[in-house]
């Protein structure tokens, strides 16, 4: 046989001892002395179920080991090497052959064992025994102590297993095997009962393990043995601190339970509960907090509260669970279960049925975990995730309670204190969940708090989100109830604002006008959008935004479904007094029209509908007299009185009709007009204006005697004397114009004999009158004012004007016409003597007043008086010669009395002459009037030598003498 396959053959047998090797432990089981409770079965996978060390560690020959496992016996590799043995000359390489076969021999035996349940190790402890004995210092006898202590422990013999471990851990402590040789010792002195040398020797393992940083698995073992060690000793407190290191080696990042691999799991679990059975026997949860603040955080810290409180509940220890939880919260009130466990401590006392303090708990949950916590500004996605699932649950429901708490309470601050914090928990949860499908109905609940507590702003705020801020599907029914709900509270909020300035009050009326167009506009279809609607047109017109009002008001007449009917005619009421404010009058009588054809016939507000329609009309009337459309304007102004006969304008429209129609000189339109007026108002303010107007429109249009009436009516209206003398004078004219004689005599001299002053014009008068009684035959009559003319210049001649001294001069002229007239009307009859007395003081009365008349010092009526006054004294010469004679004189008496007659009249004539020379001296002043003229033909008459030459001319003429 060739050294390779020597070595081939060898390394299959140490492939072989390998895998029997590898199953060599089985689980260990026993009862805790002097206690209740049972230490967890060992089973394959927990941390006591350690696997055996490859023993093939530093050998050749693994290569060989797919051979053995390929169809090769173990019977067949042992044959070999009892083959090989005679061969093998060097004693070293014999040994190591021998212990190849004890290990071949322990691998079958164990086999069988597993196999049928056959004991045939004896050939293998028999061989290992020989080695030990005949090589008791033999490199590589730490091995075949391991192997042999295994198959002690195969066939159960506790002592001798135990005593090959403790040869092993004391001879060899530096063996690759010392450590499990020593777990495994520790483990039999374990189930022996012996807990304070277990402990000890688990503790070497685990200084041996991390010294030589060998198997984890052997240094999670030993710690978890070593606590199970102080448990059984009623060490509870350090065992914890054992169970602790187990757990920091199985789970260093605070990895979950479920991804830890099978075996370490179970451990786990087992760990767990004999960590609460731990600190039930200790000060349960105050141990468990002080644990962790004496060793620090750790990542699986969580895992020992949570299994140690599910524990304690299992036990119905409820209190106690209560206490890990907050123990937990309070050490760690930043951790993601720090929420978790609140809601546990809720849960567990349900579950006790300790009801009282739960909605305590609950609140404290929203106050240290929801979104104004400092918690939640901090908390990761789970967290968050994990406390909005218990705040979409329980802020309704503190919301809720607190609600319904406020209507049961009995008093006013009590009600308000709950009412508040309803309003905080229904605010919080729309805060939390802007977007949830409830959140609409949670704020609609806030704000119907908010009108408890009469916080009206916050109220209107949060009324104007459900309505407004949420589809209109979200809430089909609550979004127009929320809507009207803030115009409701902003009516009760518009109550508070007496006390504010002008200008904060404006702003708070214009975002209450912002909020009922807000309603009106969103629901339309609401039936009491028109309402609110008109509300906000009433604003706008009174804050006389006249445009908007119009518009508004239009829109609000057109909505669909149609309004009410009230509310259509005080729309329409509005748009019309828009519409007059914009001057837009026909639109705005259009307007009063439909109103009044919507409002019923006993509606009270018909009659003041009525005369702004008239006012409408009126007002179009004016227009168009402004753009000087006389007709169209005085139409208009008559239709008011056709519209409306009984509106307040009529009266001014119809006397504006007449005023325009004098303007634009319409004179018979105008007087009809104002004879209406007259007629229909004669109580009114305007009507002693009337005369004044129909006066001129007569006088325009030659009705001097309707003009004349019209202005004695002013005479009698009249509120100054000036005024009723002015008026006064012109009415005597007009009836002077118009030809009745009477009214003019009348008026005359009721002007005259009231009004002296001032004299020029009461000269006036009295002429006027001494004609019209002139034309009346009335010479008496028209000798007074002719009389009353000179007097009135006799007095005060100085004051008296050219006119004035004209007239008393004509005045005067006049009657001394009428002396000289009865002067020449005198015939000398017989008896002579008689009849010449009454010539002669005919005379005197006709010189007298011709010379009165000459004295006003008028040349027109001088040189007529001149020449009168002449005449007379001639006259009167030629009357004495005319005179008639006496009868029965004789020729010669009648001669003599010629002569007589001749010598009286002789100086009459010469009077004459002299009279008539002076007037004709007024020539050389430039007057040559028909007086003067008369009296040089007088002269040519007179003296006829003197007068009555001819002419010469001369060639030129230098000089006038």
């Amino acid at each position: 046989m060739s050294s390779r396959t020597l070595v081939t053959m060898v390394k299959g047998m140490v492939i072989a001892g390998m895998l029997v090797l590898a199953s060599g432990c089985q689980m260990l089981q026993s009862m805790m002395p002097g206690g209740s409770e049972q230490m967890p079965q060992v089973r394959e996978g927990t941390l006591a179920a350690l696997p055996a060390i490859d023993t093939r560690a530093g050998n050749e020959g693994t290569a060989d080991e797919a051979s053995l496992t390929g169809g090769v016996s173990i019977e067949t590799v042992m044959d070999s090497y009892k083959a090989l043995l005679p061969l093998v000359d060097d004693p070293r390489k014999q040994v190591t052959i021998r212990h190849r076969l004890a290990d071949l021999e322990f691998q079958r035996a164990e086999r069988k064992m597993a196999d049928a349940a056959v004991d045939e190790l004896s050939g293998a402890i028999d061989a290992y025994q020989r080695l030990l004995s005949e090589h008791p210092d033999r490199d590589g006898n730490d091995q075949i102590y391991y192997q042999l202590a295994r198959a002690w422990e195969l066939r159960g013999a506790t002592p001798q297993q135990l005593e090959a471990l403790n040869t092993l851990v004391r001879r060899y402590p530096d063996s690759e095997y010392w450590i499990e040789a020593q777990f495994r010792r520790a483990d039999l002195l374990f189930i022996d009962g012996r807990y304070p040398e277990a402990e000890q020797a688990f503790d070497q393992v685990t200084l041996a393990s991390q010294a030589r940083m060998a198997d984890v698995s052997f240094l999670v073992n030993a710690h978890y043995m070593k606590g199970w060690s102080l448990f059984k000793q009623a060490d509870y407190q350090q065992a914890l601190f054992s169970y602790l290191e187990v757990l920091d080696l199985v789970m260093p990042a605070g990895q979950p339970v479920e991804d830890i691999d099978h075996r370490n799991r179970t451990l786990i679990e087992d760990l767990f509960r004999v960590v609460g059975l731990s600190l039930s026997y200790l000060d349960g949860a105050e141990t468990l907090q002080a644990l962790f603040r004496q060793t620090g955080g750790r990542p699986y810290e969580i895992l020992v509260y949570d299994r140690y409180s599910e524990l304690l509940l299992e036990r119905e220890q409820y209190s106690d669970a209560i206490d890990v939880f907050e123990a937990y919260i309070e050490d760690h009130p930043t951790s993601p279960w720090a929420p978790r466990y609140h809601i546990r401590i809720l849960e567990t006392l349900e579950l006790a049925g300790f009801a009282r303090t739960i909605p305590e708990r609950k609140a404290g949950f929203v106050s240290l975990y929801g979104i104004y916590s400092d918690y939640w500004r901090s908390a990761g996605p789970d967290a968050i995730g994990f406390i909005e699932q218990q705040l979409e649950q329980l802020l309704p429901e503190l919301a809720d309670r607190h609600y319904l708490l406020a209507g049961q309470a009995t008093d006013g601050p009590q009600a308000d204190s709950h009412y508040r914090k309803a309003a905080n928990y229904y605010a919080e949860f729309a805060a939390t969940f802007p977007d949830h499908p409830r959140t609409p109905e949670r704020l609609f609940l806030l704000g119907e708090t908010y009108l408890e507590l009469e916080d009206w702003p916050a109220a209107i705020a949060t009324f104007e989100r459900v309505a407004y801020d949420y589809p209109a599907d979200t809430l089909p029914e609550r979004a127009p109830e929320a809507g009207y709900a803030s115009v409701l509270a902003f009516r009760e909020y518009a109550s508070t604002w007496a006390a504010e300035r002008g200008s904060e009050r404006m702003a708070y009326q214009e975002l209450q006008q912002l909020n009922r167009l807000r309603f009106a506009n969103a629901f339309p279809g609401d039936p009491r959008a028109p309402g609110v609607y008109y509300l906000a047109l009433q604003r706008e017109f009174d804050q006389q935004n006249w445009e908007e009002t119009v518009a508004m008001a239009a829109r609000l007449v057109a909505w669909q479904p149609a309004p009410s009917a009230e509310l259509t005619t005080e729309a329409l009421l509005l748009s019309g007094h828009g519409l007059s404010e914009l001057a837009r009058y026909g639109e705005a009588e259009q307007a009063y029209r439909d109103a009044l054809a919507v409002m019923g016939e006993d509606d009270e507000r018909r009659g003041s509908v009525r005369e702004n329609l008239a006012a409408a009309v009126y007002r179009q009337a004016e227009q168009l007299a402004d753009a000087g459309k006389v007709e169209a304007a005085v139409s208009e102004f008559l239709r008011v009185g056709a519209e409306v006969p009984e509106s307040m304008l009529r009266a001014n429209a119809e006397y504006d009709a007449a005023s325009l129609l004098i303007t634009a000189n319409l004179w018979d339109q105008a007087i009809s007009v104002l004879n209406g007026f007259r007629s229909v108002f004669p109580n009114h303010e305007l009507i002693d204006t009337v005369p004044a107007k129909l006066a001129l429109a007569y006088r325009e249009t030659g009705q001097w005697e309707r003009a004349a009436d019209e202005l004695q009516r002013m005479v009698a209206l009249a509120s100054t004397p000036e005024e009723r003398r002015e008026n006064l004078l012109i009415a005597a004219e007009l009836y002077d114009q118009a030809g009745n004689r009477g009214k003019a005599i009348g008026t005359w001299r009721t002007y005259a004999n009231a009004h002296p002053e001032p004299a020029d014009v009461y000269m006036e008068a009295a002429n006027r009158l001494s004609g019209l009684y002139q034309a009346e035959g009335d010479s008496g009559k028209r000798d007074y004012w002719l009389r009353k003319q000179m007097e009135t210049v006799d007095r005060n001649p100085e004051a008296a004007d050219d006119r004035m001294r004209y007239l008393a001069a004509s005045a005067s002229a006049t009657l001394a016409r009428d002396a000289l007239a009865r002067y020449d009307s005198i015939r000398l009859t017989l008896p002579l003597n008689e009849s010449m007395t009454a010539k002669t003081n005919a005379l005197e009365r006709a010189v007298t007043a011709y010379q009165k008349t000459a004295g006003y010092g008028l040349s027109s009526f001088a040189t007529e008086a001149g020449y009168q006054i002449a005449h007379i004294y001639g006259r009167l010469g030629a009357d004495l010669m005319d005179s008639e004679r006496p009868t029965g004189l004789s020729e010669l008496e009648l001669a003599q009395y010629e002569l007589l007659l001749e010598e009286q009249a002789y100086p009459f004539e010469d009077n004459a002459i002299d009279i008539h020379e002076q007037n004709i001296r007024r020539a050389r002043e430039g007057i040559f009037d028909d007086w003067v003229r008369r009296s040089y033909e007088a002269l040519k008459d007179l003296l006829p030598g003197r007068y009555r030459k001819k002419e010469l001319t001369a060639g030129v003429v230098n000089e006038l003498d």
